[in-house]
């Protein structure tokens, strides 16, 4: 499984980083029962994921509602903000290939963020959409604009 390197040399696995992306574009809280769904795991596999991030401090569990049957409700923490905006900029200046020796077409295809974006292989199958891709629309953009001034 693909690990992220996180500040003072602690790593986060795929799925770890999934479910803080997840909560980031969920708006940095959601309720711990529906968070399964979105995420596409099971709660069996989750609860210790949650358990390790909120011990690394990521994440924060807040209990709402009745004595009976409170709901958790899991928000991200500042810490988890910054070590999401750091895997952005790694994954923005992640090429790697030197393109200038390369066709145009070849070029092309190569500057697509998915040919670099460490998180491909579950790309349409969660909440990780190349609908709501930042890195995707914003090569889009650049694409648009390259073309006007040809």
């Amino acid at each position: 499984m693909a690990e992220q390197q996180e500040e003072g040399g602690d790593t986060l696995t795929e799925i770890e980083v999934q479910i803080l992306q997840g909560l980031e574009r969920m708006g940095g809280s959601y309720q711990q029962r529906n968070l399964w769904k979105y995420i596409g795991i099971d709660s069996k596999t989750g609860l210790p994921i949650l358990a390790r991030l909120e011990k690394r401090g990521f994440i924060k569990r807040e209990r709402v509602g009745g004595e009976r049957r409170g709901v958790y409700v899991i928000k991200l923490t500042d810490k988890a903000y910054k070590v999401l905006a750091e895997l952005r900029e790694k994954a923005e200046e992640g090429e790697s290939v030197d393109l200038a020796r390369l066709g145009e077409e070849l070029r092309l295809l190569l500057s697509i963020p998915c040919t670099y974006c460490p998180y491909v292989e579950r790309c349409g199958f969660s909440f990780i959409d190349p609908l709501h891709c930042d890195l995707l629309t914003k090569w889009s953009y650049s694409q648009v604009r390259y073309e006007r001034e040809d």
